[in-house]
């Protein structure tokens, strides 16, 4: 009997071995899920950053859009101002014409060449307002000198 050896430590030393192996084999198994889900949640990471970089670069055209706009408001504000002012000169030329008063609606007529415009977009519209003037001039004189000759 003393040649035969008691299993039971044996089968204690295989039990605890064999759970070690399986703890060793569930964390491996965590640690790849934790690895495959850090991939993933990288993944998606990147994906918002992309996605950020494209939202901040639409969000920059959009400020240079409106900041194109607020420049096209004020040049269109500014050619809207120089318009009155012309058009008021031309009122007050066409005035001073009906009052016979030629020596203010020459004085004006010279403001009115002087009065500088702010855009080249005008000048079609200075061309008009000059012919409109060298008109009435044209038909003022007519008729001043009609009315002198009689």
């Amino acid at each position: 009997m003393d040649s035969i050896k008691p299993l039971a430590p044996s089968r204690r030393v295989s039990k605890s071995k064999h759970r070690k192996q399986w703890k060793n084999r569930e964390r491996r198994e965590t640690m790849e899920r934790l690895k495959t889900d850090m991939v993933e949640i990288g993944e998606g990471q990147k994906r918002i950053r992309e996605g950020q970089r494209e939202i901040r670069q639409k969000f920059e055209e959009i400020e240079s859009e409106c900041r194109s706009l607020k420049e096209e408001t004020m040049n269109i504000a500014k050619q809207s101002d120089y318009n009155q002012t012309r058009i008021n000169l031309m009122f007050s030329i066409l005035k001073a014409r009906e009052d016979n008063n030629f020596a203010h609606a020459d004085h004006l007529t010279g403001l009115l060449r002087l009065v500088k415009f702010p855009s080249p977009f005008l000048f079609l519209i200075i061309g008009i307002s000059d012919f409109i003037i060298n008109l009435a001039n044209a038909s003022y004189r007519g008729k001043h000198k009609l009315t002198n000759s009689k």
